[in-house]
């Protein structure tokens, strides 16, 4: 980061990367992926070694296991979007998390700084 951080910039930096947060758009925990699958029609092509049809499933942890869900075709795009959106949130959700970190670790080193002006101050 930055050589010369002080405890407004990060503050600033907290508020803004708070503010942010705050607008983001709907989200969702998982994976979005695409399989190829037999639809389960004996007289369709993919039951006679024809190519398989593709779907798209959302993939995610329950208690350690794997879940999946089926995503319609016509929800794809937008659970795309809402896993793109829970990887940008849980991006921030850290970049804030490192901001308070550096603000704690900066208070100290300030506060250390001025306990030690006021030791040579008074001829400790």
């Amino acid at each position: 980061m930055d050589a010369k951080l002080t405890s407004a910039t990060l503050s600033k930096r907290l508020r803004r990367k708070l503010a942010a947060l705050g607008k983001m758009q709907p989200f969702i925990v998982g994976s979005l992926v695409k399989i190829q699958r037999r639809c389960g029609n004996p007289n369709c092509r993919c039951a006679r070694e024809g190519p398989k049809h593709p779907a798209h499933l959302l993939t995610t942890k329950v208690n350690g296991k794997t879940r999946a869900i089926y995503v319609p075709v016509d929800m794809v795009e937008e659970v795309r979007q809402w896993c793109r959106q829970y990887r940008d949130i849980k991006a921030d959700i850290k970049e804030i998390s490192e901001c308070c970190e550096q603000l704690i670790r900066l208070h100290d080193k300030e506060k250390r700084t001025r306990s030690g002006k006021r030791r040579r101050l008074n001829g400790t």
